[in-house]
């Protein structure tokens, strides 16, 4: 990326008078999982990449850094931040400034800011710095103190920021058929977005703990009120449920049915208990798709199964060395043995120990036979042994 063939287009920065204290007293207390910016105040960034014909960059990773300047040219930085990997979409994105390196409050009161730009593209080793620097404009909105709310109610007002390539930054309405975002302190949704040709609603931070944060006591998601409604979770990697992100107390996934009964739960250990059957969607050659089911038992059982073969009447099977990983064996277990013969013999297993089992086989006769034969191993998996037809959690 060449700075004759790029450039930067970003929606205008503003800092309201008065503002500062308000932010400053917005910065959250972050655990120590969460907390990967310095403290400081952080600026909502939006902006567009694209190439001197105007065409949006490829889509990917970039690299950017920020500067803070009380000049338009030359100076010293009074802040510098530098963002690894911000995605950029059809040439868009979305950070903010300070999410890396907070933002002095005290920065934030020169009379004039300007702000300094550089990028870096996948495959790229250099940034390329781009001009000129953005001024940060100042407003001067009603003065209400730090920690307070606006005095007025607004209501029927629709506030509309710059509008870029079709997306307006924020909308704001107290009628309830506005498009855009309707804010509502006492009923109907509190921010209500609608979008005929993109997302409804988009949020996003450069931390990966804080993209959108559940404040209720029940953090819940619905669909729509129609009966047919669907909630899909779409995502092009992976779809992780983190059931304790505190790391406190043993929780729960939990689907119920409409009456609010569970019908299949998961635990922080990996129970899965379910009431419905268990059961596996096999497609068939000649009769379609088919349901084969999970034998069920009282007990927590692995199991293997294998051939061997006599040898003058005897036979040692020493078990698969991962398999006897799984299962204890020095508790009782089982072996199931058929013979695979020509003619009739008798099996019998001898010996069965930590390692194997031994099988001894003669025909009627007496005589010590070289039948082969099938077996079958159940043994209780390791850590479970003493589980029986245990009552759910919660019953007695």
């Amino acid at each position: 990326m060449s700075a004759k063939k790029t450039l930067l287009i970003v929606g205008v920065l503003v800092l309201a008078v008065g503002l500062i204290p308000r932010l400053a007293d917005t910065v959250r207390a972050l655990s120590p999982e969460q907390e990967t910016a310095s403290p400081g105040v952080t600026i909502p960034y939006p902006g567009r990449l694209s190439k001197e014909a105007g065409q949006a960059v490829a889509d990917g990773r970039y690299d950017f850094t920020f500067a803070l300047y009380n000049v338009a040219t030359g100076g010293q930085p009074l802040w510098t931040e530098t963002q690894a990997g911000v995605a950029v979409k059809n040439g868009t994105f979305f950070t903010s400034l300070g999410s890396k390196e907070g933002i002095p409050p005290a920065v934030l009161e020169e009379d004039n800011l300007w702000l300094e730009v550089g990028v870096r593209g996948p495959g790229e080793t250099e940034f390329t710095l781009l001009n000129p620097r953005q001024r940060l404009a100042p407003s001067a909105p009603s003065a209400p103190t730090a920690g307070s709310s606006c005095p007025h109610d607004h209501f029927g007002e629709s506030w509309t920021g710059e509008d870029f390539w079709g997306l307006a930054l924020f909308n704001i309405s107290g009628l309830a058929d506005t498009k855009g975002i309707l804010a509502s302190s006492k009923s109907g949704p509190g921010v209500y977005g609608v979008s005929e040709t993109d997302y409804g609603g988009y949020f996003s931070s450069s931390n990966d703990h804080l993209d959108l944060g559940l404040g209720g006591d029940i953090g819940r998601i619905n669909a729509a009120d129609s009966g047919d409604s669907q909630l899909w979770l779409s995502s092009n990697a992976d779809i992780v449920l983190k059931l304790d992100n505190d790391g406190g107390e043993d929780h729960t996934l939990r689907v119920k049915n409409s009456g609010g009964t569970d019908v299949c739960t998961i635990d922080e250990s990996g129970n899965l208990n379910c009431t419905g059957s268990k059961s596996a969607l096999v497609k068939t050659a000649d009769h379609g798709r088919r349901l084969l089911y999970a034998v069920e038992s009282p007990e927590v059982w692995f199991e293997d199964l294998g051939s061997a073969s006599l040898s003058d009447g005897e036979a040692t099977v020493v078990f698969d060395p991962i398999f006897a990983q799984t299962v204890n064996l020095k508790t009782e277990y089982h072996v199931f043995v058929t013979p695979l013969c020509r003619e009739p013999v008798l099996l019998f297993v001898t010996d069965k120990g930590t390692t194997g089992f031994t099988v001894r086989g003669v025909t009627l006769d007496g005589q010590p036979s070289s039948c082969s034969f099938d077996y079958r191993i159940v043994a209780k998996r390791l850590g479970y042994e003493d589980r029986r037809l245990e009552k759910p959690e919660g019953e007695r």
